[in-house]
């Protein structure tokens, strides 16, 4: 049958004895000399076992087996008589309050009695809801400490729980961020008690909760990458001395409007801001150790904020040019032939210059050279007179070469001489560049009667034939008249000047055609009054 172990140090039987502290503690060793001054140190014994027993958590008692190490009795105990004859046994031992970290060890060494004829069980639980000790009044609850992180002999085995002093050592981790919370014992035992098949004695001596000691955290880089307004940027930040899982902040300062920096470390985005910006980057891991550096970056403005591009070709000859190829909009064209935004191809190939202040706030510049070539000079040689009516002709006498004729009855590059009048013929052409250049010249056409209705030799010429110098004999009403020479098609080949004198009621005129080649010619005086046609039979 189980020993009846009672302990001068008893603390009573009440349903639950509560003692707390609000102050987070840091290195907690208890070697459990004395448990009546645990109360005041923020340790927390409650029993939640139903039926409720005579015995909490006692001070060890010797009889049963010795301390791990001092005094005999310095350790803290626990056994069956925490239910009453035969229940479940919840009892509470529950540390003061600590900030936990990631990384925090607490070790203690926990033993049965060596004959172990009844399974033991214990559990080492962990709430972070701060100073709640908070464990529910049931024998099933555990109210905040929800989080099992150690269980000796879940099944309530024999020969399971150790019957010598061992130790266990339990490091912290999974906590997203130091977190103000408690550790518990729980002695945990179903079917126990004095009639119980379960439940013998257990102890617990020399705890130590030792919080992480945080490394040195190194933030890198030592230096930022340059940033420009208006560019996308990228910085990578890294640490070195911590092991665990590490987010980074803005502690301090403030970054150029555009640009955050992501928890991972990456600080990215378009700073929309010129000049010095000064902030304090923070690397923190998970067991809330920190490692800071400041930082300062200059944001410069952008080098190539403005551009002036598809500038086209010009022709010397060509209109203004409307200068509107800058980039941002907004800024002002300078440069040799500009007036204002218009560009003059008269000034020839010129640097353009473009400036603009940006939103930003910077002042950009662009500049680039706008190509004027030369426009081709064009030439006609002038036409001679033409007859109604006769044959088309094959326009030619444009330079250079392989340009285009156009004007009324022109077609194809042939004149078709089929109205009277003077008709504007106009060559145009286009070099390899582009640039055009024309002339104009006009043809006359005039109504030529056909040679053989003329009535000839109603002129005195002579000598006839000649060798381009005669004479004529007109009478007054001829005097003043025009004279025209015409071949036997009727073109007319030369419009000499007469030379009069007075012979009587006549005038002589002399005409001096030495430069017609030999042929038959017929002459067409025009006076006021009448006209008269004469033939010319020139010999040399």
């Amino acid at each position: 049958m189980k020993n009846f172990l009672f302990n001068c140090f008893w603390l009573g039987s009440a349903v639950f004895i509560t003692f707390t502290s609000n102050k987070a503690m840091g290195q907690i060793t208890e070697g459990f000399e004395n448990i009546t001054t645990l109360p005041a140190s923020g340790w927390v014994i409650q029993n939640n076992s139903v039926p409720l027993g005579q015995l909490s958590w006692f001070q060890g008692n010797p009889t049963a087996f010795p301390s791990y190490n001092g005094a005999l009795e310095s350790y803290i105990g626990a056994n069956y008589n925490s239910v009453n004859l035969i229940g479940t046994i919840s009892n509470w031992l529950i540390t003061p309050n600590v900030t936990l970290k990631n990384g925090d060890v607490f070790s203690f060494f926990t033993r049965t009695s060596i004959d172990n004829q009844w399974a033991d069980r214990l559990q080492v639980r962990m709430s972070t809801n701060g100073a709640s000790a908070n464990v529910g009044f049931s024998e099933s609850s555990v109210g905040d400490f929800t989080q099992l992180l150690l269980e000796i002999n879940p099944n309530l085995q024999l020969s399971v729980y150790p019957m010598v002093w061992t130790q266990y050592n339990i490091t912290i981790s999974g906590l997203a961020v130091p977190t103000s919370g408690r550790l518990a014992f729980r002695y945990f035992v179903t079917n126990g008690g004095i009639n119980g098949t379960s439940s013998d004695y257990i102890g617990i001596d020399n705890f130590v909760y030792t919080p992480y000691v945080c490394p040195t955290i190194s933030v890198t880089p030592s230096l930022l990458n340059q940033a420009f307004a208006g560019l996308p940027f990228s910085q990578d930040f890294s640490q070195s001395g911590s092991q665990s899982n590490v987010t980074y902040s803005v502690s301090s300062g403030l970054l150029p409007q555009g640009l955050v920096l992501q928890s991972s470390g990456v600080l990215s985005g378009t700073p929309s801001q010129i000049g010095p910006f000064s902030f304090t980057v923070t690397a923190t891991d998970a067991s809330g150790c920190i490692g800071s550096k400041a930082y300062t970056m200059q944001v410069l403005c952008n080098p190539n904020g403005a551009s002036l591009n598809n500038l086209p070709f010009l022709c010397s000859n060509g209109s203004n040019l409307i200068l509107n190829q800058g980039f941002p909009s907004g800024g002002t064209y300078t440069g040799i032939g500009v007036n204002g935004n218009q560009f003059s191809p008269s000034a020839g190939s010129q640097l353009i210059t473009y400036t603009v202040n940006d939103t930003y706030g910077c002042l950009q510049t662009a500049s680039s050279t706008i190509l004027v070539n030369d426009a081709p000079q064009v030439e006609l040689n002038s036409f001679t007179n033409q007859c109604f009516n006769a044959p088309p002709i094959v326009l030619t006498g444009g330079s250079p070469i392989g340009g285009t004729y156009s004007g009324i009855s022109v077609s194809g590059g042939i004149f078709t001489p089929n109205a009277v009048g003077d008709f504007p013929i106009t060559y145009s052409y286009i070099d390899a560049n582009g640039c055009s250049g024309s002339a104009t010249q006009s043809i006359r056409v005039e109504n030529c009667a056909g040679i053989d209705a003329l009535e000839l030799n109603q002129i005195q010429i002579f000598p006839n034939p000649n060798n381009g110098h005669f004479f004529l004999i007109i009478d007054q009403e001829l005097s003043g008249a025009t004279c025209l020479i015409r071949n036997l098609t009727g073109q007319v080949v030369d419009n000499p000047e007469i030379m009069y004198a007075e012979i009587g009621s006549n005038s002589l005129i002399s005409l001096d055609c030495k430069y017609l080649n030999t042929g038959v010619y017929f002459l067409e005086l025009t006076g006021s009054k009448k006209k008269l046609y004469g033939k010319v039979i020139i010999e040399k």
